[in-house]
């Protein structure tokens, strides 16, 4: 057999882009943080009028945060950092009751969609999006106007982890209420009752007349389990029918048309070391290689994906690929073979025959299982949202037939 020869695999683009994504983040410095706009801070403040009248904050609390636990779902409308002291990103989300989300996000001008569906979150924002929070990838260039599985370290929220009404409901009970009394002002032309909260900063407006709540700002909104969380400026109000239709209806196509191409930025995937190619007698060729976290995720896994190509320029090209899954902080092993199976050799005087070989790593934000899996529960969560708005007579009448059906259907 002749003996063959091969280049070695390319590594990711990995420096490049964190290069790029560095002198990025370096020039954000200065910008505004949530609690330059809250009263107090180095925004402007809203004026405050003398209360005119004394309203005990825990009961008014309560009855507007069991209002809120009702909701089929809500619009969030403001700001919200990773923390305290990052920059601001600029929100509009609707967030149902089970957590399906829809909206956008935006900071230092420029947009992305973002969606949560069980509880999976996925932006689709163009590369400067990305680069802008030092997001990198072997498939970077895939990023591009495409559904990216993120986290909410890197783009500040899990909407569906905080936002769920009646999760909202219960992280702000927990909160401690400062003030015994209330403090009537004017917020945004409408009467409203300011109840301040244990937190240096942790305000909860309620309407004056609807008696629901009509904002909200938290130094660190903590969801269930978790040590640290976003903090929040938010305007809600309630989301009815057809609001909760649409959304549902955006969620179910998305997931079902698009999601399957959807990328995984939350590991940091490369190469670790070089990877490996032999041949043998066919030529028939072995590419090996290892993924490793490259960032140092803090948990979950990802899918990954090594296609590889082999060619010769009279025998044409080959292909393989493997997969599995990297745990964060871990390695994954992967190695394909393909076989030309070459009948002509060396000994009948063939000439020597080189084959090249390239490898591409990928991941994927969902998988034809997963697919099948989320959609059943949104499903579920749709009936549930829909017919558990049924008896409320905020949430307004049916918007359609369909709707309408549901909602009888229900027996609620």
């Amino acid at each position: 057999m002749a003996p063959v020869s091969h280049n070695r695999g390319r590594r990711s683009g990995r420096s490049v882009f964190a290069a790029a994504g560095t002198a990025v983040v370096l020039g954000l410095t200065g910008c505004s943080t949530i609690s330059d706009l809250l009263p107090g801070g180095g925004g402007e403040e809203e004026p405050s009028p003398e209360p005119t009248e004394s309203v005990a904050a825990a009961p008014l609390l309560e009855e507007a945060l069991a209002d809120l636990a009702d909701y089929p779902a809500l619009t969030a409308t403001g700001q919200v950092a990773r923390s305290v002291g990052e920059d601001v990103q600029d929100a509009s989300l609707t967030v149902a009751d089970g957590g399906a989300t829809s909206g956008t996000i935006r900071a230092h001008g420029i947009e992305g969609e973002i969606i949560d569906v069980d509880g999976r979150t996925y932006v689709r924002a163009t590369e400067d999006f990305w680069l802008d929070r030092g997001v990198v990838g072997p498939d970077f260039d895939d990023f591009e106007d495409n559904w990216v599985r993120t986290s909410a370290g890197q783009v500040g929220i899990e909407p569906g982890a905080v936002l769920a009404p009646p999760v909202l409901a219960e992280i702000l009970g927990g909160l401690e209420i400062e003030e015994e009394d209330a403090i009537e002002e004017n917020l945004d032309g409408a009467l409203a009752y300011r109840i301040d909260l244990a937190g240096e900063r942790d305000q909860v407006w309620i309407n004056a007349e609807t008696r629901q709540i009509q904002r909200i700002a938290i130094e660190e909104l903590v969801p269930e389990g978790a040590e640290s969380g976003p903090q929040v400026r938010f305007d809600l109000a309630r989301a009815d029918q057809s609001a909760v239709t649409e959304l549902y209806d955006g969620l179910v196509a998305t997931v079902e048309e698009e999601l399957t191409g959807s990328r995984d930025a939350r590991i940091e995937v490369a190469w670790q070391g070089e990877p490996d190619m032999s041949c043998g007698e066919g030529p028939n060729c072995t590419w090996s290689g290892t993924a490793h976290d490259a960032g140092g995720a803090d948990g979950g896994s990802v899918l990954v994906r090594m296609d590889v190509t082999f060619s010769n320029d009279e025998l044409g090209e080959q292909r393989c690929s493997d997969s599995g899954t990297l745990e964060a902080g871990g390695a994954l092993e992967l190695s394909c073979s393909a076989d030309y199976n070459n009948s002509q050799s060396s000994d009948s005087g063939e000439e020597e025959r080189s084959v090249d070989g390239s490898a591409q790593l990928s991941t994927r934000g969902m998988t034809d299982e997963e697919q099948e899996s989320v959609l059943a529960a949104l499903g579920e969560q749709r009936e549930a949202t829909l017919s558990g708005g049924a008896d409320d007579e905020e949430s307004g009448e049916a918007t359609d037939g369909e709707s309408a059906e549901e909602t009888e259907d229900s027996g609620n």
